[in-house]
């Protein structure tokens, strides 16, 4: 593999959408090289951002993955979705015992996204948030 490999998802407002997404990660890192266990990282921060999309978001997921090779390789992840918007600066930091207090599973992702991934940046604005990850090979 040469040149980049891009593929790009249109994802529903449906049940276990984001395992699409996840599947699509092996299709692409694999090849540049990078481990699984790099990967298994790499999915678990696409389908938080995923899962944020959906349950924010409007209608469709739209997710674009890019696999570029070299020393080391770059695997980028955007995921956009047509939402209210938010402002990224302004999320809390999840803590542990707040979460079990309140029986709230959910509210970890953005944290979990930063922790996986080299890179992350985030646009929001009403009508469009996009979420932008990158993961290097032997990265983190």
């Amino acid at each position: 593999m040469n040149r980049p490999h891009r593929i790009n998802l249109v994802l529903p407002q449906e049940p276990n959408a984001e395992l699409v997404a996840a599947q699509a990660v092996d299709q692409v890192g694999l090849p540049l090289g990078f481990s699984r266990d790099t990967l298994s990282e790499v999915k678990l921060a696409v389908v938080e951002a995923c899962l944020n999309a959906m349950e924010y978001g409007a209608g469709v997921v739209e997710v674009e993955l890019i696999g570029r090779p070299g020393v080391p390789a770059r695997l980028e992840v955007s995921v956009v979705d047509n939402g209210p918007g938010f402002a990224p600066g302004k999320v809390p930091e999840p803590h542990l015992v707040e979460k079990l207090q309140a029986g709230r599973k959910r509210g970890w992702g953005l944290a979990l996204i930063r922790r996986l991934m080299d890179e992350v940046e985030i646009e929001s604005r009403p009508g469009r948030t996009r979420v932008r990850m990158v993961r290097e090979s032997g990265g983190n």
